[in-house]
């Protein structure tokens, strides 16, 4: 199933939140790729 941009804006908050809580930031590519995928969608959306 393929998640809409407002379920990926969801879990990329849900993600930093917790990367800020436990200070790991070992999953920077996920967030990175997260924030490269919304940016995408929202070009090609407009």
């Amino acid at each position: 199933m393929e998640k809409t941009v407002f379920q990926k804006e969801a879990y990329l908050k849900d993600l930093v939140l917790q990367l800020l809580h436990k200070k790991n930031f070992t999953d920077y590519d996920m967030l990175d790729s997260l924030f490269t995928e919304i940016k995408e969608e929202f070009q090609n959306q407009h």
